[in-house]
């Protein structure tokens, strides 16, 4: 199973990625993940509190499996016990012309940062609608507030 949301912010990746990565500030701004603590480096460790909509805080333990500065980051999380449920959780920017229509690839203007989880093992195949429908709107809530938190902070000759 799989729950992804996507949303354009008006900022580089670079910017974007500058927000994403710094953990030690999400309280301030991240509805999903208020703590987040670990270092940005694949097969680190990180520990986080997820706070979905209509769902108890969560904590969790996840191992960064990639990164690939303004481009990826993506951890994973296993629950003990005989493979029964496996969570991969990527965060996506891609670089987007800006309102000139230029190349995508040359100084990007704008990104599209999107959230991709995928829940494998039997615990994932057997989620409910409901809870995949909690999933999405906490990922529309983060979406959200990154959004806002990157363009607020940017100025023009940040990038």
């Amino acid at each position: 199973m799989t729950v992804t949301a996507s949303v354009e912010i008006d900022a580089p990746p670079a910017a974007v990625w500058e927000t994403l990565t710094a953990f030690e500030r999400y309280g301030a701004w991240n509805p999903l993940l208020p703590r987040v603590r670990g270092e940005i480096a694949e097969g680190a460790e990180i520990r986080a509190v997820v706070a979905q909509p209509r769902v108890p805080p969560l904590p969790i333990r996840a191992r960064i499996t990639r990164v690939e500065p303004e481009r990826e980051l993506t951890w994973e999380t296993r629950v003990p016990g005989a493979g029964l449920l496996s969570v991969a959780h990527t965060f996506e920017l891609t670089p987007l012309a800006g309102a000139d229509g230029g190349s995508e690839t040359e100084a990007a203007e704008r990104t599209r940062f999107t959230q991709i989880e995928t829940l494998d093992g039997p615990v994932g195949r057997a989620v409910p609608d409901r809870v995949v429908g909690f999933l999405a709107d906490g990922f529309d809530e983060m979406n959200a507030a990154l959004r806002r938190r990157v363009e607020s902070t940017l100025t023009p000759s940040s990038f």
